[in-house]
């Protein structure tokens, strides 16, 4: 493949990434490879390719004779089980950057702080708005300068590969239901062990920080449950 076929490729893969991300597919609506190649006045070789993909990241299924698809959300055991990688990614990378982070990635974690603090004051509860967006954003920033902190390469590439999966959770309806107060609260308290440079405190309050976070989501999850989880008939999405 040529250096330019590649370009192009990567750029196709990551529009359909964020169309998925942004919902503008939703999930499980069929994928039809001629009219995304339409859309994007690219030939149907590099959708095939993102397609492709997409579906070693679990954004996108694939059936025989059917072709493409949306995935379906997350049942509430797929939601325990990434908050689990979670913690196995991000405590041991939070006890690695007390110990190796920079003055500048202090900073950054410092400022990311302080905004995420003054976006949620502009979060509406319940609303998929322009605050409940941007506050995602910071915590995405947040989270992912902490681990790229702790300065290894391969705990960086295995959050950034999970992370797929984090942001397209962030849009399910109990995430806009949640109040994030508690969370800012448990960000100020990763940062101070990180400025106090003191890692074990740094782990605790990220490994506190996810357990708390997987309680609240289950406790909505519960006062907002999904119809076909009644009775365990079926598994439970966290519906959008």
């Amino acid at each position: 493949m040529t250096k330019q076929k590649m370009v192009l490729a990567d750029a196709v893969y990551e529009r359909l990434q964020a169309r998925i991300m942004d919902q503008v597919y939703p999930p499980r609506e069929r994928l039809n490879i001629d009219a995304l190649a339409l859309d994007l006045n690219v030939s149907p070789t590099p959708i095939r390719e993102a397609l492709a993909r997409l579906s070693g990241e679990r954004l996108v299924t694939f059936e025989a004779f059917k072709g493409y698809r949306v995935s379906p959300l997350l049942t509430t055991t797929q939601v325990a089980d990434l908050m689990h990688v979670r913690r196995l990614i991000e405590v041991d990378a939070a006890r690695l950057a007390a110990r190796r982070i920079l003055k500048p990635a202090l900073l950054t974690v410092e400022r990311l702080l302080q905004q995420i603090l003054e976006e949620s004051a502009c979060v509406e509860v319940g609303s998929w708005s322009h605050g409940y967006r941007q506050f995602n954003q910071l915590d995405k920033q947040f989270h992912e300068t902490i681990v790229s902190a702790a300065g290894n390469q391969f705990l960086l590439s295995a959050y950034r590969s999970l992370n797929v999966h984090i942001e397209l959770g962030r849009f399910y309806n109990v995430f806009r239901e949640m109040d994030q107060t508690q969370t800012c609260v448990e960000h100020d308290a990763i940062f101070q062990a990180l400025h106090a440079r003191k890692p074990d405190e740094a782990a605790a309050a990220v490994e506190h920080h996810l357990h708390a976070t997987e309680d609240r989501i289950f406790r909505l999850i519960e006062k907002y449950p999904h119809p076909h989880g009644a009775n365990g008939a079926a598994p439970r999405e966290v519906k959008l």
